[in-house]
Order: C-alpha cells, then structure tokens, then sequence
C-alpha cells in the first residue's frame, strides 16, 4: 500500500531537510506547502516575507481548501496511488482533506521538533530576525495550529540530530507499520 508521509513542525524546525532527505531515501516526490505558496506570492508580485506568506497561505486555505490542497499535492507530479513526502503540515482543517485526497495511501504524521535556541538561531542566519520578530510571525495561526498536531502526530523526531540518523529512525518506523 502507498504511504503519504506529512512533516509537521515549527518554523526553523527542519521540516524542509528533513522532507528531502526523506523523499530522497524513498525513491519518492515531495509536495511542499511552503513553496506553493512561495509560488502565489511570487505570482501577485508580492516580496518573499513571513507575513506575505502568511496572508496569502490562509487566503488560499480559507478560500477553498480543497482546492489549495489537491493543488499543492499534484504540484509535484504526484497521482494517487503512489508514495509521496509532504512538506510543511500546518492546519488541522487539511488533514482530512488530505487524507481524502490521497486514497487509498495511508497518510502519517511525523512531527519534527528542535530546541529553542538552534531554532531561533536557524531562523536569524535566514534573515527571520530576532527572538521578538519571531514571537509576533508565531502569532499566527498557521504556526498556532502545529501544537494539536504535534501532539498527535504518528511520529516523532528532532531536528537537531545528524540527518542520516534521522532517516534511518523513520525508515525503520516505517517498516514497522
């Protein structure tokens, strides 16, 4: 059976990597929602910032979820029936939806976490800015809506392990199912 693998996390986490890497080692494609959205913004002409990204990520979750969902899922090439790595799980709401979507896969969740000060220090070598602008762009609720799906994620890992150690951790979860 086919497997959807969503990654889950705070910004600064290493969702991204860890989507790659992941997607790498498993001879699959990865959606991501942040660069779908990356894709909107750019097509409105918009600068690249959190809060663009932010607006525009819940224009289009608020407008039609479905929609933005099966978008950011054939965005990559995929069809059903086949393994995908999803990037950047952030809404309750897509869940289902997801789920929905990509039948008859089984979707997990893995939900990756880093400590705080490797994460706020990830985030001011992008250029986020400090602990204060990083405070006010997690007031949204699209960073809000990753503690309920934290807590019940299929999976846990951390970001601040090797990469490698990571994927073998999941690949042997995985064979476990």
């Amino acid at each position: 059976m086919p497997i959807v693998i969503a990654i889950a996390g705070r910004i600064g986490s290493g969702k991204t990597t860890l989507s790659k890497d992941l997607a790498r080692d498993l001879q699959c494609l990865r959606a991501s929602f942040g660069d779908y959205v990356r894709g909107a913004v750019q097509e409105r002409g918009l600068p690249q910032t959190r809060e663009n990204l932010q607006v525009i990520g819940t224009q289009l979750l608020m407008g039609d979820p479905l929609a933005f969902c099966s978008s950011v899922l054939s965005s990559c090439g995929w069809q059903p029936g086949k393994d995908l790595v999803i990037d950047g799980l952030r809404h309750q709401i897509t869940i289902p939806i997801i789920r929905r979507l990509i039948q008859p896969a089984a979707m997990k969740i893995v939900c990756i976490s880093v400590p705080e000060e490797i994460r706020l220090q990830r985030l001011k070598d992008r250029g986020e800015g400090d602990a204060r602008n990083v405070a006010r762009i997690e007031t949204h609720s699209s960073e809000q809506e990753l503690v309920p799906i934290a807590l019940t994620a299929d999976f846990a890992i951390r970001g601040d392990r090797a990469r490698d150690a990571n994927i073998v951790e999941i690949a042997a979860w995985l064979r476990s199912q």
